[in-house]
């Protein structure tokens, strides 16, 4: 199936999830990446501030921004730029993303874990984006563990991946882990 039409397919499904399902999702989720060991020893976290068809991560930015270090990243020209996150400081940027203000983190080694969104994933842990190539284009700048998270309907029997696509360390849903 071509990238197009796996997007097309998966945004339909996720059309049918009901807002407690999502709510539901995303609290089962936030929970597994809680017990991760990869999470306890990470002390600086880049996460994303989710649009309304992703897995909401405002309640995890709310609760871990006391524990955590947490970053977001920023949509500068073609690229994505990694600020801090602070609640108060948010602003709504391009394509509607709520995103920090304040100084870009330069230096991304300093990034112990990324969890990021996706269009859809495969048991291989490929990442389909929405086809702007951000996330690939960051992501070869960090070491850290990829978590991509998404609702079941977003797993798919196989993404056709290209050489500059980065597949994710782990991807959680609600019913599973790869």
């Amino acid at each position: 199936m071509e990238k197009a039409e796996l997007r097309q397919m998966v945004r339909e499904a996720k059309k049918r999830l009901s807002d407690d399902e999502k709510r539901e999702s995303a609290r089962i989720i936030g929970a597994r990446i809680k017990a991760l060991p990869c999470f306890a020893a990470a002390r600086r976290i880049l996460l994303y501030h989710s649009l309304p068809d992703e897995v909401d991560t405002r309640v995890w930015l709310a609760r871990w921004q006391h524990v955590k270090e947490l970053y977001l990243p920023v949509v500068e020209d073609s690229n994505l730029v990694v600020r801090r996150y602070r609640q108060e400081e948010l602003s709504v940027g391009a394509f509607g993303i709520c995103e920090p203000a304040g100084e870009n983190l330069d230096d991304l080694s300093r990034i112990d874990l990324v969890i990021v969104p996706g269009m859809a994933f495969d048991s291989r842990r490929n990442r389909l984006g929405r086809g702007k190539g951000f996330y690939d284009k960051l992501l070869t700048h960090i070491q850290a563990p990829t978590i991509g998270v998404a609702y079941d309907c977003q797993l798919v029997p196989e993404i056709p991946a290209a050489p500059h696509d980065i597949p994710m360390t782990q991807v959680i849903s609600e019913r599973r882990i790869f």
